[in-house]
């Protein structure tokens, strides 16, 4: 996504500095105004200039497989944290993750009178530093915002404690996230 916004800009700039050329010195100056398609091509440099990368929350949100991560940070009014922290790694479960839990566990989880327990379970999925996969290594160790320790280890598969990241490294304005299999829950 990134190399594609760079690729377009570097499209528009070689057209645009090909019709910048200085003219010949036999030629007069032109004082004729900017050609419709010149104009053209600046707004749309303009409109790549001014895209912006999602944030962790944007991708969760956004990203269909993260219906129940979205609504859980909702209802822990965690959204503000994750959409305005400056460097995160998120690591998403999944929806399937979500329904491999115990029967009733969402429900519990959903009743604003465990909302503490709600945020501590999901600050094991939020890390106050930017972790890319390579970053991650094999037995090292990641502490999460809830202060949870999550054990890394790579053999065939990254995992962080118990979860299986599926899929890594999607870049955000303000981190990375990574896709879990499973809801990481603090070891008692």
């Amino acid at each position: 996504m990134l190399y594609s916004k760079f690729f377009k800009i570097a499209v528009v700039l070689t057209f645009s500095l090909a019709a910048c050329t200085a003219p010949n010195s036999n030629e007069a100056p032109s004082a004729t105004a900017p050609e419709l398609e010149d104009i053209e091509i600046v707004d749309e440099l303009e409109e790549v200039l001014t895209e912006e990368q999602p944030n962790v929350l944007d991708i969760a949100n956004r990203h269909g497989s993260f219906t129940t991560f979205s609504k859980l940070l909702e209802a822990a009014e965690m959204q503000e944290t994750l959409k305005n922290s400056v460097s995160l790694t998120v690591l998403a479960p999944t929806d399937e993750a979500f329904a491999e839990l115990p029967e009733g566990t969402l429900d519990k989880l959903l009743d604003p009178a465990n909302k503490e327990e709600l945020v501590a379970i999901l600050s094991n999925h939020v890390l106050p530093e930017v972790y890319r996969s390579v970053d991650l290594l094999d037995g090292g160790q990641a502490s999460s915002l809830s202060g949870y320790v999550l054990q890394i280890s790579k053999d065939q598969d990254l995992k962080l404690s118990n979860a299986t990241v599926t899929t890594a490294d999607i870049d955000a304005s303000n981190g990375v996230v990574h896709i879990v299999d499973q809801v990481i829950f603090a070891e008692k």
